[in-house]
């Protein structure tokens, strides 16, 4: 029997499955812009109880006043606890920022390291 060449329009839909993909064998360039959908990962991905860095983040409320953790152009606030239930550090090299009132909580400590302002 002889073999042929296999093209992509000769592949039906939903044919190939994740688990038939060897490892880093799809490179974020060939992914069409828009394929991957903002509804399509929060779907799929639990970060629940995680600590996710690098992607920005928080709560966001406005015209959708959803507290959802992305948000829209009109979504223009963004929202946080009024209470620092965890230990936090902040090292020199890296700015943070949070609203008020802040209270800790008295079993929990913050530490900045270099200088602080209080705004």
């Amino acid at each position: 029997m002889a073999i042929r060449k296999i093209i992509s329009r000769s592949i039906g839909v939903d044919v190939i499955a994740a688990e038939d993909l060897a490892a880093n064998s799809v490179e974020t360039a060939e992914i069409a812009n828009g394929a991957v959908t903002d509804a399509k990962l929060a779907s799929t991905l639990d970060f629940s109880g995680k600590t996710v860095t690098g992607i920005g983040g928080g709560a966001y409320q406005g015209e959708n006043n959803s507290g959802a953790a992305s948000g829209s152009k009109g979504d223009i606030f963004r929202v946080h606890e009024q209470q620092l239930d965890t230990d936090v550090t902040i090292a020199s090299t890296d700015n943070a920022l949070a609203s008020g009132p802040l209270t800790i909580a008295s079993t929990v400590t913050l530490t900045v390291s270099g200088n602080l302002t209080i705004v």
